[in-house]
């Protein structure tokens, strides 16, 4: 009964895998096999019950009780029922080794469909499993859940200062600064940036609970003491799953550049090799540079550093006055031209310096630097930076990716490269990819949290932005471009009331960011609230009345009022002091088309986006501004070139109907309306108009409704009540705002 029992169970398994698999094949429903599964079971327990009962006989099959023991051939059938089961067992070993070793590598591999399926515990159909047994199920989430932390992978802890002077911090700071800068160069190690890092200085927390926030598997610690001529750092890398000690070391030195260099030089070296990661001659050569012999310099541009991590304007403006100064005490400094280009960038829009003049420094410290040293990719990404601005698209995509070999990392390369890619509808996924690629570098950083939450707004993903923003704030209450980026969601999605409120917070967070204020500026005409914008034009210029905030907000104000000669004149006065950037025109363009001068107005939009007036650059034209394009194809037409603007308009209406809603949600924030009155679509332009009023896509209407193209739909009963009842909204939200200022103050 036994060896029947066990034949049966052997040939059991050995049906449900080959049932499986052909049912598979064939898409079978899953309860055929459920079904078998059961017959079975039930036929498990016939078939002991038969064993038991009755014996084979020469004559055939007899009850057991029947048969005479000395003509029982039961030894002849057990040898049988042996060889079977052998037989069984060789088929049912067979079929594993096929499986296991010939079938699963290829037909398995990790990213293939077949191979997500079977993680879920399916088959390629969608049918449930049910080979595997509750136990491994839950194995194998278990697995699943765990999440893939590299062995390779590590997190520098803020070093903790032992000197007895104060004023060492920023020393300490930079130290720890400069070893992750160092060890961001070597690609196959996972290094946590230092704004993450930076949350556990001073923390009790224990080492694995640590690492598992970060997501690295081992941890340093550190502290260094500076005395006199003399400086003592004290590192130990720790294994994170065990808390044990994997090197440790103390390093007493003379205070020199060199000295500090060579420490960071052979900290490096030995973690990589504790992490048994082999060093490219590049990445040897990289960790090895020792960037200056000048301690005072290297102290100005520590100190540097530590301003420009602050991200404040007036800490960003000493920060490049240290870099500054230590160009000036060792002009062979490559990475302190590398923090005057860094600073110049993130001060761009917020100095009386003009635009053009800040970029010109820019690529002028990052090529100084690149002359010195070819191989920094901190370079690279600056020069990157002026590329985009320059619209130098193809170069500026060659420096990002120069910049993020070099250093790979180095979570800013991925921030700063996602920013350029987010510009292009149809790459704004992969921006938001390649910024999640910092995000593992930095998962703690603030300003990577904010730039996701920017990432899923420009996607049309509000409610998750939102979301990410409220967690953002959360947690770190007091930085400011979350408040802003919360305001740039209330006002693409028309609640200007809160708009005003985040932009107040942020400004009271950061009150010396003239940007701020200009946004503020627009939400207010948003609002039509005149009185609160005459206020924003005095705060500018009580703060710097030769800003250029401050013509630019009459522009605004003048533009709003139809009085397009004052706006005119505030706007040449803004272009001059900017320093006449081509961009700029095309606010001269708006003005001249709200005029009905189109000629002008031509002028004007040729210098500001020429890609539009040439047929061979209108693809690139239409995917960077896909809602200009109708309307330059519009300027085109009024301004005599027919044919050139009907072709522009049938290019640009293609794309915004067969590609636009593919890479985004909401493609209706887009002018598609001033498409369709170009086209002659009236019934459709107002559809349009009114699914923006709907999902609140109405910022800056008191723009384009006065342009002479919206005249088709004035007066018509469908278009007045519409912008009745924007106006009623906006009449509302200026109420709320005055309950909201009131609350605040009390």
């Amino acid at each position: 009964m036994f060896k029947v029992g066990i034949a049966y169970l052997v040939s059991c398994w050995l049906i449900i895998q080959v049932a499986d698999i052909l049912l598979d094949n064939i898409g079978a429903p899953a309860w055929v096999l459920q079904t078998i599964f059961v017959a079975l079971g039930v036929g498990f327990f016939i078939t002991l019950f038969f064993a038991w009962a009755f014996e084979m006989t020469p004559e055939g099959v007899k009850r057991e009780k029947d048969v005479d023991r000395s003509q029982s051939i039961s030894n002849v059938t057990g040898q049988k029922l042996n060889s079977v089961i052998i037989g069984v067992l060789v088929v049912a070993l067979a079929y594993f080794a096929i499986d296991k070793f010939i079938l699963t590598p290829g037909s398995a591999q990790p990213g293939s469909d077949h191979f997500s399926q079977q993680s879920a515990g399916q088959t390629t159909n969608g049918n449930e499993k049910s080979a595997l047994t509750p136990i491994e199920a839950i194995a194998q989430a278990e697995t699943e859940a765990k999440p893939n932390i590299s062995k390779q992978s590590i997190a520098v802890l803020p070093f903790t200062n032992r000197s007895r002077n104060a004023d060492d911090e920023f020393f300490v700071e930079g130290m720890h600064d400069d070893l992750l800068t160092n060890l961001a160069r070597i690609g196959s190690l996972k290094v946590i940036s230092r704004t993450s890092v930076l949350r556990y200085k001073d923390t009790e927390l224990p080492i694995p609970e640590i690492a598992k926030e970060l997501g690295v598997a081992t941890i340093m610690e550190g502290a260094v003491q500076r005395s006199g001529d003399t400086v003592r750092i004290n590192v130990q890398l720790i294994d994170a799953n065990t808390d044990e000690h994997l090197w440790a070391e103390i390093f007493d030195r003379e205070l020199t550049a060199e000295n500090l260099f060579a420490i960071q030089s052979e900290i490096s070296e030995k973690i990589a090799s504790a992490l048994e990661t082999t060093l490219s001659p590049q990445e040897q050569r990289a960790i090895s540079d020792h960037p200056t012999e000048n301690l005072a310099a290297y102290n100005a541009y520590l100190l540097g550093r530590q301003l420009m991590a602050r991200r404040g304007v007036e800490d960003l403006t000493r920060a490049q006055q240290e870099f500054q100064r230590a160009t000036e005490l060792d002009p062979g400094f490559a990475l302190a031209w590398v923090g005057i280009a860094e600073t110049a960038n993130l001060l761009a829009f917020n100095t009386r310096q003009s635009i053009p003049e800040t970029m010109a420094i820019m690529e002028d410290a990052a090529n100084k630097a690149l002359a010195i040293n070819a191989n920094l990719g901190e370079a690279y990404l600056s020069l990157a930076e002026t590329d985009k601005f320059h619209e130098r698209f193809e170069q500026a995509e060659a420096n990002y990716r120069k910049a993020i070999e070099l250093s790979p990392g180095y979570a800013t390369a991925f921030q700063w490269y996602s920013d350029f890619l987010d510009d292009f509808p149809h790459r704004k996924r992969e921006a938001l990819d390649t910024l999640q690629k910092a995000e593992d570098l930095d998962p703690l950083s603030a300003i990577i949290q904010n730039e996701i939450a920017n990432q899923l707004l420009l996607l049309g993903r509000f409610d998750d932005a939102e979301n990410q923003l409220n967690a953002l704030m959360q947690k770190d209450p007091d930085f400011a471009p979350a408040y802003q980026q919360m305001a740039f969601l209330m006002g693409t999605t028309g609640r200007f009331d809160e708009q005003v409120m985040w932009l107040r917070k942020a400004s009271a967070l950061d009150p010396g960011n003239f940007g701020l204020l200009i946004n503020q500026a627009f939400a207010l005409m948003d609002l039509a609230d005149e009185e609160a914008l005459g206020e924003i034009k005095t705060r500018l210029a009580d703060i710097d009345a030769q800003h250029w905030s401050t013509g630019w907000v009459e522009t605004l104000i003048s533009m709003n009022q139809k009085n397009y000669a004052a706006a005119l004149e505030s706007a040449a006065w803004v272009d001059k002091q900017i320093g006449s950037i081509p961009q700029f025109q095309n606010v001269f363009g708006y003005v001249y088309a709200l005029n009905n001068d189109f000629k002008k107005s031509r002028l004007a939009f040729a210098i500001a986006f020429p890609r539009f007036f040439d047929r061979t650059t209108w693809r690139s034209a239409i995917e960077l501004s896909p809602g200009d394009g109708c309307f330059m194809a519009y300027v085109l037409s009024r301004s005599g070139e027919d044919t050139l603007g009907a072709d522009l308009l049938k290019m640009t209406l293609s794309y915004m109907e067969n590609e636009l809603p593919n890479y985004i949600e909401h493609a209706d924030r887009y002018d598609y309306t001033g498409c369709y009155l170009m086209t002659g679509e009236y019934d459709k332009a107002m559809e349009f108009l009114e699914l923006a009023f709907e999902h609140g896509h109405y910022s800056q209407w008191w723009l384009w409704t006065n342009l002479s193209l919206y005249d088709p739909l004035r007066g018509t009963d469908r278009y007045e009540a519409l912008m009745l009842e924007f106006k009623k909204t906006a009449a509302i939200q200026r109420a709320n705002l005055d309950r909201m200022e009131l609350e605040a103050g009390a």
